[in-house]
């Protein structure tokens, strides 16, 4: 199945590439109405198909061992979004470091360094620092999913749901990549101005919601 088989490249990649280490991360990838999710303490780097759990959309588990307890968050962007076929949760280390620079929660977290950033990701949320696997990350994450495809989690991590594996590996690089800036330039560089965030925002034919 094509969709399995990315979602064990790209888990594999994302680990490669320093995106998420140990046994932190999951991904998800949606076939149906079934979304296929690594399990409880699976390495991404190492990920076979053996370590994939089958859930419902509604959670309930259909095949294999216990799913990633952030499960929540992936059903939210499923729920929010139709069509997300992918979502990625890990950790990147200048992403999270550069949560830890952001003041307090905000709908725009991520400045904007490239038009490549803003095409892939736009408008990338913050949300509050919450325990891993907690009811209050999940929330969170499904309060915001209807309008971002792409949270950055304090303190943890980034979420992003898309269309494929592919298209939201896409997303990730370039969120990390422009937190990286960030914190090379301590946060004064220069992103892109309001009005030409707008005119990428017209040409894609896509509004952000407050």
């Amino acid at each position: 199945m094509k969709e399995i088989f990315e979602l064990i490249k790209y888990s594999r990649a994302l680990y490669d590439r320093h995106l998420v280490h140990a046994s932190g991360g999951n991904t998800s990838v949606r076939v149906g109405e079934v979304v296929w999710i690594t399990q409880t303490g699976a390495i991404l780097g190492e990920l076979t198909q053996a370590e994939l759990s089958q859930v419902s959309l509604q959670g309930d588990l259909l095949a294999g061992g216990t799913p990633s307890k952030e499960l929540g968050m992936h059903l939210a962007m499923y729920h929010a979004r139709p069509e997300v076929g992918a979502v990625i949760h890990v950790h990147p280390t200048c992403a999270i470091a550069y949560s830890t620079l952001v003041p307090e929660p905000n709908l725009d977290s991520v400045p904007a360094y490239s038009a490549a950033f803003y095409v892939r990701a736009g408008q990338v949320p913050m949300t509050d620092y919450y325990p891993s696997g907690s009811d209050d990350l999940h929330h969170a994450v499904t309060e915001l999913a209807p309008r971002y495809h792409a949270i950055l989690l304090r303190q943890h991590g980034v979420i992003v749901g898309a269309g494929d594996m592919s298209q939201a590996m896409g997303v990730l690089e370039e969120i990390e990549q422009c937190c990286q800036v960030a914190l090379f330039t301590s946060g004064k560089g220069a992103p892109l101005v309001e009005a030409q965030k707008a005119a990428i925002d017209q040409k894609m034919g896509r509004t952000w919601k407050k």
